[in-house]
């Protein structure tokens, strides 16, 4: 992209910016239907300079950017190596696919004289997940997480139009994240008593030059709880079935694409580059915790969303199994020679990204012709609504890992990996969540395509293209990495090598 070479230099600090720039301003130059405009030109910007930004680190290899001009360590720093670009590009892409969606969805949920508030909250969230993944200093990482925090509750609540449980389902993650903020500012606090900075590559290198002790290890386990609630791994996921389930529907679809991925992503910087020392984080009892966990995720999230009554708490359940997965391949990817596990850990986060990201399209899509997505109001909803009902059974086949999907690919990456470093017990817990998944999924169909019509007197023909387009590309997107997965195959390994790279 030759026209971004003069601000080549600036891509890092602009891919905040854009997006904090435009939450500033949308409330006074976005008012009424210019809003959406106004968002969706916010996230073309940003995702068009999150593709440059990847483009140039796989080119010319990571990027560091002190703010200000002050010396490292003592300013703030932006730091992106390949794995930060990679998730940064699917919070802006998906963001960009989920705001063309919203301008439909936003009209029927959100009340007119909120639009204004509502877009705000909506770039800045999105700034708040970007900035998370681009810093190099541990304090700004939590001030971009309490962004990204305080404006999802607000996201949240704001489905209380269509369902007033979501204020309760607001309230109950605001308690939860910000307890397990509270433990993750704890956590920077003991590691900047011990080492008197704040900058990650700094704080890696003088926690490699002492010796462990109780400040550390109290450091470690405030993180283990924080980033556990931040990622809603089992058994802390209560916060999210709600909140995903009660959202306005364009909220859940960025949420379950973005949100929760942000969080293992600081939880694999912490791990294998803040903490990666020889008595790092990820020593025997913390592996078998995770693992543990990982697995208990995997197993309880699928069965449980098999029996769920409608399809948006079918999907919230299955995120806690699929977050089950990307955990697994993060936990025991330190002791897999391969890389496997790592790898695949890091492909399903895009996966899972843009099939659970669509999926929560599609039950946007339910609710936005028929007031609800429930079982019940879906009987026959195939032959009706062809193209909602085929994207939700292709999503469906890829959290399955039916051949031809993205989540095939993951998945294969993610056994092989546990097979390669002895875990076989752990792989077939992956295996038993895949037939649980089609359990579940055919659920779906069962419903959708073998039941007889419900007659209940709405309209149950096929959504306009503003939503089914932006739900298609998400899944597409799945379908297409599934039959031709070379690239991001390539780019995942060598982001699960560098990160590798920084256990040693």
């Amino acid at each position: 992209m030759n026209f971004l070479g003069a601000w080549s230099h600036h891509l890092p600090v602009l891919l905040v910016l854009i997006p904090l720039i435009g939450a500033v301003l949308s409330p006074i130059v976005a008012r009424g239907s210019r809003g959406w405009a106004w968002a969706f030109l916010t996230m073309v910007a940003t995702a068009t300079v999150a593709l440059e930004l990847l483009l140039r680190i796989r080119s010319s290899g990571p990027i560091s950017y002190p703010l200000g001009g002050w010396n490292l360590p003592f300013g703030i720093e932006l730091y992106v190596d390949l794995l930060s670009a990679i998730i940064a590009l699917v919070v802006a892409g998906v963001g960009l696919v989920v705001t063309f969606y919203a301008r439909t969805s936003v009209r029927f949920e959100i009340p007119d004289d909120r639009f204004g508030f509502f877009w705000s909250l909506w770039l800045l969230a999105i700034t708040g997940l970007i900035g998370i993944v681009i810093t190099g200093d541990a304090f700004n990482l939590y001030v971009m997480l309490e962004i990204s925090s305080l404006t999802i509750y607000g996201l949240i609540a704001m489905g209380r139009m269509r369902d007033r449980r979501a204020l309760t389902a607001a309230f109950n993650y605001l308690i939860l994240g910000s307890i397990g903020a509270a433990f993750i500012l704890i956590a920077i606090g003991l590691l900047y008593s011990e080492t008197g900075t704040l900058n990650m590559a700094d704080l890696h290198r003088r926690l490699g030059a002492i010796e462990a002790n109780a400040t550390i290890r109290s450091a470690r386990a405030f993180l283990l709880a924080g980033l556990g609630l931040k990622m809603a791994l089992f058994p802390l996921h209560l916060w999210m079935p709600a909140a995903y389930s009660r959202a306005p529907s364009a909220v859940a679809g960025l949420l379950a694409a973005t949100a929760t991925k942000v969080g293992i992503y600081m939880a694999m910087r912490f791990f294998y580059t803040v903490l990666a020392t020889d008595e790092g984080i990820l020593t025997a009892p913390n592996v078998l915790i995770l693992s543990g966990c990982a697995g208990a995720a995997i197993v309880f999230g699928s069965a449980t969303a098999a029996r769920q009554r409608s399809l948006s708490l079918l999907l919230a359940f299955s995120s806690v199994a699929q977050i089950g997965y990307i955990v697994l391949g993060m936990a025991i990817g330190h002791s897999d020679p391969t890389g496997y596990a790592m790898t695949g850990s890091i492909l399903h986060i895009i996966s899972h990204a843009l099939m659970k990201g669509g999926l929560f399209l599609c039950a946007g899509i339910f609710i936005w012709r028929l007031g609800t997505n429930d079982f019940d109001q879906l009987a026959g909803i195939g032959r009706r609504m062809p193209w909602t009902s085929a994207a939700v059974v292709a999503g469906g086949l890829g959290l399955i890992g039916v051949p031809g999907t993205a989540g095939f690919i993951s998945k294969l990456f993610l056994l092989r990996g546990l097979f390669e470093s002895g875990h076989p017990l752990l792989a077939v817990l992956v295996l038993t969540g895949s037939v649980l998944a089609a359990i579940y999924t055919w659920r779906f169909v069962e419903i959708a395509y073998l039941k007889p019509p419900v007659e209940n007197g709405l309209d149950h023909s096929e959504a306009p293209l503003g939503m089914l387009i932006p739900a298609w590309i998400l899944i597409g997107a799945s379908l297409v990495i599934g039959f031709y997965p070379g690239p991001i195959i390539e780019i995942a390994s060598e982001a699960a090598s560098t990160l590798l790279g920084g256990s040693g």
